[in-house]
């Protein structure tokens, strides 16, 4: 498997989970406008929700295009075996574990939380890219 992983830094600075989450959805918003058709993996039902509320309200005067239905630019699911295989990203939202099947994944965009005790499963994942060839881009995350 080939294609790039870019995970972003939360800050150590403690922040509000709402200005985390803020700033992961500038991130999701500036896949989509960059790449086109993204996926978004939440952790979870609940993780999905909120993140499907806060990307009509992240930012005035920013329209995400997303939904929970395959045929949306933006699309979010919570089940790993729900992906797309044409998307050009997939984004990970508070995932807890390790990476889902990455098969036809070009664009892997993870987060790595500010806390050092929630940081061991982003740092798994980290290596199961680097085992599985794919190129990676660490960034800041900007809040």
């Amino acid at each position: 498997m080939t294609g790039t992983a870019n995970f972003y830094q939360l800050p150590v600075v403690p922040l509000t989970l709402v200005e985390s989450r803020r700033a992961i959805c500038r991130v999701i918003a500036k896949a989509w406008q960059v790449l086109g058709k993204v996926d978004v993996l939440a952790a979870d039902a609940e993780v999905l929700g909120v993140y499907d509320d806060l990307l009509w309200t992240f930012h005035a005067g920013v329209f995400l295009p997303h939904g929970q239905a395959a045929n949306e630019p933006v699309y979010l699911f919570a089940d790993s075996q729900q992906g797309r295989s044409d998307a050009h990203a997939l984004v990970l939202l508070e995932w807890p574990r390790e990476l889902p099947t990455l098969d036809s994944t070009r664009r892997l965009i993870d987060f790595i939380p500010g806390a050092e005790e929630e940081r061991a499963a982003a740092r798994a994942r980290y290596r199961q890219c680097k085992r599985a060839g794919f190129s990676i881009q660490l960034f800041p995350l900007e809040v």
